[in-house]
């Protein structure tokens, strides 16, 4: 456990956050707020206020089924009365999340990382610029990674009770609900049978037995929408939006390394060859099954540049600064220019950042932190004592959940609001690699027990 002084200091840090994400509040309207996905997203949750199911509600009508979206976000949209308070909930989701976090990590390996995840987390700019915006970041990223501290708390545990089964089971719940919210969800059932299969003190049909159920919430989740998608659309994923994003950018991206073509004009010749030429997120259904074909053979016949641009968003999507949206909320002058990935015209990108001093110097600052982050995290990893294997365990964990966030954009469309689900992973990660003692031990609780292979050496907080 941690002192109350301790405990005080993460507050205030809960505190800050917690502020400085409300602050975006203080503009007098939301323009900028509810743009990006917030054009679908609020249509389709006036959909379900207005009994039209999950179809948007326009010009007091409501549509037909639609499958563009997950139906996680709109519903919480639903939910709640007004879309300022959507943004109230979500920064307190946010700061809600820096105390958890920083409170998990100090009890484990001390208040100096606990500390120094907490904060880095709370003064992450695409976290707090997202968070601020009708998008369904913030929701994502405290589910998720609720349920990756859930699933470390029952694999530090190590032991089969119903408490730590029962962490391990609403962790999966979580996922469940994290699944619903964005398409990267697919992913997300790996993580669920993890704890059970690590604990040692349980039998291997008992954790086959929790394992499977865990696996099966998030994927029942997934499987029964895919059955409503083909019922209403014949579409036989979870969302249309992940074919749009696979053939629109990574296809597109791919193609215009190969055959040296500006990113747009790539873009639009394979939206010729499949005959539609209106807006990408307003493809039909039809064509989606074609874009996922189409996309793959890209990739199977340019594999070199599948690879090249796909560690080249890597990389960017790891360490790219938010720079558009910041400059919106704060109301600088340097934005644009628009339409293109990231990956694009970065030099014409630097010079509009520098003709406002105060953008450049955040996006300088954001670029900074990130170093500072990734360094830590290494530094955590080169310390780790990987003999232990529930230490290795709460240090793979959270690094394998950043990563596969990370991988699923990397794309010529990376861009810093796909960071937002790998942050407070990183984070974790940073401030035990600074700030970690020499082992990097785990502070066990006291009423676990501990055999000679489990033991630790303890480190006081």
């Amino acid at each position: 456990m941690i002192s109350q002084r301790q405990t005080a200091g993460l507050l205030l840090v809960g505190m800050a956050a917690l502020l400085i994400r409300l602050a975006p509040l203080a503009r007098g309207d939301l323009t900028f707020q509810t743009g990006w996905d917030a054009v679908d997203y609020i249509p389709l949750a006036r959909g379900i206020q207005h009994g039209c199911g999950f179809a948007r509600f326009v010009n007091g009508h409501c549509g037909t089924a639609d499958v563009s979206r997950p139906p996680g976000y709109p519903f919480f949209l639903a939910l709640m009365p007004g879309l300022r308070s959507v943004l109230v909930v979500q920064a307190f989701l946010g700061a809600a999340l820096c105390v958890w976090l920083g409170y998990f990590v100090s009890v484990r390996w001390g208040i100096g990382p606990g500390l120094m995840g907490a904060l880095l987390l709370a003064i992450d700019i695409p976290s707090i610029v997202y968070g601020g915006m009708i998008m369904s970041e913030a929701l994502f990223q405290f589910l998720f990674t609720g349920a990756i501290l859930l699933q470390l708390s029952a694999i530090i545990a190590n032991d089969s009770s119903t408490t730590t089964n029962a962490k391990a089971i609403v962790a999966a719940g979580l996922l469940a609900a994290a699944a619903m919210i964005r398409p990267t969800g697919l992913f997300l059932p790996v993580f669920t049978a993890i704890p059970f299969l690590w604990i040692r003190r349980t039998s291997w049909h008992r954790a086959l037995a929790f394992g499977l159920l865990a696996f099966a919430i998030p994927t029942a989740a997934m499987l029964a929408w895919t059955v409503r998608n083909e019922r209403v659309a014949g579409l036989s994923a979870p969302s249309s939006d992940s074919a749009v994003t696979l053939f629109y950018y990574n296809a597109a991206g791919v193609l215009a390394y190969a055959k040296h073509l500006p990113f747009e004009e790539a873009s639009s010749e394979l939206a010729h060859e499949i005959g539609w030429q209106g807006p990408p997120f307003a493809v039909p259904v039809n064509p989606a099954h074609e874009m996922i074909l189409k996309s793959f053979q890209i990739f199977k016949r340019y594999p070199i540049a599948t690879l090249i641009v796909t560690i080249r968003g890597l990389i960017l999507v790891a360490t790219v600064p938010d720079r558009n949206e910041l400059n919106d909320l704060i109301g600088t002058n340097g934005g644009g220019p628009l339409g293109l990935a990231p990956s694009f015209d970065i030099l014409t990108r630097i010079r509009r950042t520098m003709k406002s001093p105060t953008l450049a110097i955040l996006v300088m600052l954001q670029l900074m932190v990130n170093l500072f982050v990734w360094t830590g995290v290494v530094r955590g990893l080169l310390h780790t004592n990987w003999k232990s294997k529930t230490e290795a365990a709460c240090m793979l964990m959270p690094l394998a959940a950043a990563l596969v966030m990370l991988a699923c954009a990397a794309s010529p469309a990376a861009h810093a609001r796909f960071r937002v689900p790998a942050v407070p992973f990183l984070a974790m990660l940073a401030g035990i690699g600074w700030l970690g003692n020499r082992s990097n031990a785990l502070i066990l609780p006291v009423s676990v027990p501990r055999d000679d292979a489990l033991a630790l050496p303890t480190m006081t907080s």
